[in-house]
Parts: structure tokens; sequence; C-alpha cells
């Protein structure tokens, strides 16, 4: 079975805009995350889909009663950090009071223990793997943060392509599940999901989520608020950058809507469950 997930975050926390708005300033910004996540509920119950929504804890913090429609509605929560801030950048002293900060916050809005996890900016690193033992003993079993491509920002090339278990402790562990991609040679090409999905021909992706499919894999797709928002604040920027993260949010909705038509998804703790049940 595929995988739907969200991350969910305001629209100035990507790292796209690093340095242009620092938390001291998040209040007095313009809040749009509530809305544009009503937007997805309200598509995935048309639908009838379940997904993983991995919560930013300082919107949680600052929306308790989203989380709750979120939990209440049968998807999954999971963490998304609590500052939006990459792993590449914090100690692991930061970073475990930053995942404990967000832990605390979901666990105590959500119907269910919180024990999946995606990093912001996908930020688990060769350089940051330390960060897997800190999930695991802050509750965490899964994660969601391996890009197997080459970035600027993030990317663990050569790491699988299939879930694994990426810390094991005795029977208990970690399991990752990266995000998908497809392989042409040496190379992986990022499929399913965010930018990638905003950019590509419609095509093409579904060209390569139908590859994917043929070798008996599941797809990984992710999606944040701002991407459903027509009104998204216009942050001026060079040219490039500008092209990367505006594009393609005029069609955003109409093309998960299509994509829904032609793939089945469900959220990470039901394929979770569909493994313990198998094994």
């Amino acid at each position: 079975m595929n995988i739907l997930s969200f991350d969910i975050e305001e629209w100035f926390h990507p790292e796209i805009f690093n340095g242009m708005f620092p938390q001291s300033s998040w209040d007095k910004l313009e809040p749009r995350v509530e809305k544009n996540t009503e937007i997805i509920l309200n598509f995935l119950n048309r639908k009838r889909l379940k997904a993983t929504f991995f919560f930013v804890g300082w919107v949680a913090e600052k929306y308790p009663q989203l989380v709750q429609a979120v939990a209440q509605e049968g998807h999954e929560i999971g963490s998304h950090s609590y500052a939006h801030s990459m792993i590449t950048k914090m100690t692991p002293e930061s970073f475990r009071e930053d995942l404990k900060r967000s832990l605390d916050v979901l666990n105590s809005l959500s119907n269910h223990s919180v024990i999946g996890f995606r990093a912001p900016t996908f930020s688990i690193t060769k350089e940051t793997l330390w960060a897997i033992p800190i999930l695991f003993e802050e509750g965490i079993r899964y994660d969601s943060s391996v890009f197997p491509i080459y970035h600027d920002r993030y990317g663990i090339p050569d790491a699988p392509r299939e879930p694994y278990q990426i810390y094991k402790n005795g029977d208990d562990g970690v399991w990752e599940y990266p995000m998908t991609t497809v392989q042409f040679g040496n190379f992986n090409l990022p499929v399913g999901g965010g930018g990638y999905f905003r950019l590509y021909p419609f095509s093409l992706t579904q060209y390569l989520m139908k590859k994917c499919i043929r070798e008996g894999r599941n797809l990984i797709f992710y999606a944040h608020p701002w991407e459903f928002d027509l009104g998204l604040p216009r942050v001026k920027m060079g040219v490039l950058k500008s092209l990367r993260h505006y594009t393609g949010i005029k069609k955003f909705l109409d093309r998960l809507d299509r994509l829904t038509d032609l793939f089945p998804f469900t959220s990470f703790r039901e394929v979770l469950s569909s493994r313990v049940q198998q094994n």
C-alpha cells in the first residue's frame, strides 16, 4: 500500500526562507496553516482517505484544536520537530530538547502515542545519523527523513531505497521509510511529493509511480499545507528560488485529486499495522 503524508508547517517555515523569518517574528506573521490544513482534511474526507500528519510542535501548540480535529478524523499524528530547525544545524542536546518539546505537545493532543518522525528538510544525513538513537530513546519507532538522492541541502545518495531498520536495540528499534525514488543506472530520481510533484509534468509523475509499483515498491507521497494555498504570500527572492517554491501551487489540489484516483493511499500507521500482522 502507498503512503500519504503531510508535513504540517506554516508558510514561513521552509528552509528556502532561512534567516528571513526568525522564530521571534512568527507570532507577528499572517497565520495560514489552519485554513490550509482544513483544505487537506476536507479533501481526505471527500476521497475517504487516511493519512499521516507530521506536525511542527509550534503549530500544534498554537492550534491544539487542529491536531485534535486531525486525530478525530482517524488520521495519524507524527512529529515534524518543534521549531522546524534542520538537524544539521543542531547539537544532540538541542535536538533532543526540541524533539521532547514536540512530543510533549503532540502526545497530549493526540488519541494515540506518537511514534513517527520526519525531520525538517529531510535533514537526516550521514552527518546527523546520531539523531536516530535519540529518536528511539524518546519513543519514536519509525522515521521518514532519509532521501536517497544528491541535493544541495539534504540526502544520503547510497541509502537503501526500501524500508529498513536503521537502528536496532534488542528486538526493538527504528524503521526507516526512505522517500520514494526511481533508479536509472546509478542515479536516483526523486518522485512523489512536494516540489517534485509541482515541478514535474503530471505524466512524468504518473510514469515514475507506475514504474515503482511494477517493481513491487510502495510510494511515499508528501505535501505541505502551503502548497494548497492559492493566496500564498509572495516573498522576494532569486528567480530560481522563486520558481522552485511557487511553481505549481495553483494546480496542486487538482493534481493530488487525479493522483489519488490512480493509486491507493493510506497512513504510515496502517502500513505498519499490516506489516506486524503479516509477521
